[in-house]
């Protein structure tokens, strides 16, 4: 017999595999700008340095990108606090490293993208973020950096991405999670 209060074993699964409203929220945004900064960034090194719209997308990008910052520290620390769950799985666990991968990238991402930053950047007219470090070879460095974790963080999205693409295949949406 059951309790009319505990919920139904399958009830409890999906209960289990639900996300907050918050994460949710916080998971398109951070996909928006990702994506977005990924494929214009990686978009404008194809026009002349001078071009007008590669000037601004480089004017653009670090300032949507360091207004993200603490979006991402949430979303990083919700998913950090979640309850975790016992996988015994390989594909859970896989899922899980993957994940975490994600998370890595993004935050080498964000911290290079600030520190090779090579003059102040202005957020919406009014907060100045200083030019942290100086020294020509070390931006230089960053910069190599960062474009190497550009490319890592590249990589993990499309695999997230197909892996999504795999599960909705086999009929185990788990984009249905991420839109409820």
């Amino acid at each position: 017999m059951t309790d009319l209060h505990s919920p139904s074993p399958a009830t409890s699964a999906l209960e289990a595999n639900a996300y907050s409203k918050p994460r949710i929220v916080l998971h398109w945004l951070s996909a928006a700008v990702i994506l977005w900064a990924t494929f214009s960034g990686f978009g404008v090194v194809l026009l002349d340095p001078n071009h007008p719209l590669r000037q601004w997308v480089e004017s653009f990008n670090p300032q949507l990108t360091s207004l993200f910052i603490p979006f991402f520290v949430w979303r990083l620390w919700l998913a950090l606090r979640a309850e975790p769950r016992p996988s015994r799985k390989p594909q859970e666990r896989l899922a899980h490293a993957a994940h975490m991968g994600i998370y890595a990238a993004v935050s080498g991402v964000l911290i290079t993208g600030v520190l090779m930053m090579t003059h102040p950047v202005t957020l919406l007219a009014f907060l100045t973020l200083p030019q942290l470090i100086h020294s020509k070879i070390a931006l230089l460095e960053l910069h190599d950096l960062h474009h190497i974790l550009c490319a890592v963080l590249a990589g993990l999205v499309a695999l997230h991405l197909a892996a999504v693409v795999m599960h909705h295949v086999r009929g185990k949406s788990v984009l249905g999670r991420m839109i409820n």
